[in-house]
């Protein structure tokens, strides 16, 4: 649903499965942005839902996923030439930029100023939360982006660009503003189950409580991720430390808890789970082209090898037919390209943990937003600095517990968690053998990116870029950089046409966003 003069005066672009685009969102209802149907809160908000969905899931997963070491392009296909060679232009993801400004920030600030009229709280604090975690992916991925300017329901052909920490300062206070308006026991508060497609369940018109509550906790979640986000930054240090001070005694995604939308994804084209629709199978389920492109990549399929991660059966299939006599899991390095012995089946395939089969109902996962297992090893880094409280001995039950939630969404079980980091020596896995806090630091933020393999590649790219973690990180063969991995990507091409005089002029090899370490 476009409920909007669009910002600044973009134009409406057709959402298909590509890289450069996003799926249509199968529950928006309006054919043209320009001229809305009549409507109401309880429709737009699934359709701004959905949206955000799907460049999580899709265009956002592929992309850090592609820059993070986790997936590769098979020799012989041609499928992500500028992921590949960072040779990003201000095409490549204009589309996305649209849709998170158009189709979700725009919807939810209808849905917000709708239910604030009409006294529904919980859905105005849905909308505010979620204009939060959408305005951080945006600052996360470009920088300074129009922040005040963005969402006031005129044509905007000349929005001003505000700074990035000063957008993270607004987050936060947005965050803070939403779980104070939470009305977690009347009922009549609550949007219907149709209308929430990530908590609702079919649990809000009898138990108010259990939805609510857990947009509170993800909320407390979100907030922890944007304060850690920026605590590298000597400058940040006391807006950091009184952000935490606000999370004291606060609750965070539990186990189990993932943050998933899913507005009934089902097997037919242009209804499935986002990643599937984009790197999936067909509806009688075939390979498509695009499956057989994605292959893992050689450094993380290497290092699951090596420290004897059981989940990289989940994580990536057996290669067909393996390059190495003997070997089962086979990555690509990063912008190799195809020889007369080097095909799709010589590498392995994104794991049916993360793209299930059509047999499996792989077409009808949730599109994560932010999984348990995250949220977990947001609270082991916090409890680790001393932002909350816990310190090293609670430090490692979020991190244990991170490990196991990992597992599990992924199909395995606590118990092989267990296993797994009680006996392995080595240091990025056993926090024991770690040992100390800068090595454990390191072992955290590892460890998450393990679990945000195939589930949001984004974050996994956003916390190496933060963090330098995992270490050495392969550069793709060929690519534009001159041997350096990307900081962002270029301002879209809607923008510099549209709103050239206030989009900022960046190199995205050299000028960081303000976190970046």
């Amino acid at each position: 649903m476009k409920i909007k003069n669009i910002i600044k005066g973009v134009a409406f672009l057709s959402l298909a499965v590509s890289l450069s685009g996003c799926e249509k969102n199968f529950l928006d209802i309006n054919s043209n942005p320009n001229t809305p149907t009549t409507t109401t809160p309880e429709l737009v908000l699934p359709a701004a839902l959905a949206s955000t969905g799907t460049v999580v899931n899709n265009n956002f997963n592929i992309l850090g996923n592609l820059l993070a070491g986790n997936w590769a392009q098979s020799p012989d296909f041609a499928f992500y030439q500028p992921q590949e060679t960072y040779a990003f232009t201000s095409s490549t993801y204009d589309g996305v930029w649209t849709t998170l400004y158009a189709d979700a920030l725009n919807d939810l600030k209808y849905v917000e100023t709708q239910s604030t009229i009409n006294g529904k709280v919980n859905a105005q604090a849905i909308a505010k939360i979620m204009q939060a975690y959408n305005f951080q992916l945006l600052v996360d991925t470009w920088g300074d982006v129009p922040y005040k300017d963005a969402l006031k329901g005129t044509d905007l052909l000349s929005a001003k660009y505000d700074k990035a920490e000063d957008i993270y300062d607004g987050i936060l206070s947005t965050i803070d503003a939403s779980i104070a308006i939470i009305n977690t026991t009347a009922t009549g508060d609550n949007p219907s189950t149709s209308s929430d497609i990530i908590f609702g369940n079919g649990s809000i018109t009898t138990a108010p409580t259990v939805a609510m509550n857990k947009w509170i906790r993800f909320a407390n979640t979100l907030k922890l991720r944007v304060l850690l986000r920026q605590s590298l930054i000597q400058s940040r240090a006391t807006k950091v430390a009184a952000g935490f001070a606000t999370l004291a005694g606060k609750s965070f995604l539990a186990a189990g808890e993932n943050v998933g939308v899913n507005p009934g994804y089902f097997n037919q084209a242009g209804k499935y789970n986002p990643l599937y629709g984009a790197i999936g199978f067909q509806v009688n389920g075939a390979e498509t082209s695009s499956y057989q492109a994605t292959r893992g990549n050689k450094y993380a399929v290497d290092f699951l090898l090596a420290n004897n991660d059981p989940r990289v059966g989940l994580l990536y299939r057996p290669a067909v037919t393996p390059v190495a006599p003997g070997a089962i899991y086979v990555g690509v390095y990063p912008g190799t390209t195809a020889t007369t012995t080097t095909k799709k089946d010589n590498y392995s395939a994104v794991g049916a943990g993360v793209l299930p089969s059509s047999a499996n109902s792989g077409f009808s996962k949730p599109a994560y937003l932010m999984t348990a297992a995250e949220g977990f090893f947001l609270q082991a880094e916090a409890m680790l600095k001393g932002y909350l409280p816990g310190g090293n001995a609670g430090a490692q039950a979020a991190y244990q517990a991170g490990i196991q939630e990992s597992f599990k969404i992924l199909g395995s079980t606590a118990a092989a968690a267990t296993t797994y980091y009680t006996t392995s020596t080595q240091p990025l896995v056993n926090w024991a053998v770690a040992g100390t806090p800068d090595k454990q630091f390191e072992a955290i933020i590892t460890q998450k990116w393990i679990a945000n393999n195939g589930f949001n590649g984004h974050e996994a790219w956003t916390e190496y870029r933060r963090t330098g973690f995992p270490s050495n990180l392969p550069v793709g063969i060929n690519n534009a950089s001159g041997g350096k991995l990307p900081l962002r990507i270029p301002y879209p091409q809607n923008e510099l046409a549209n709103n050239g005089a206030n989009v900022p002029i960046i190199d995205i090899f050299t000028n960081k966003i303000f976190w970046e370490k």
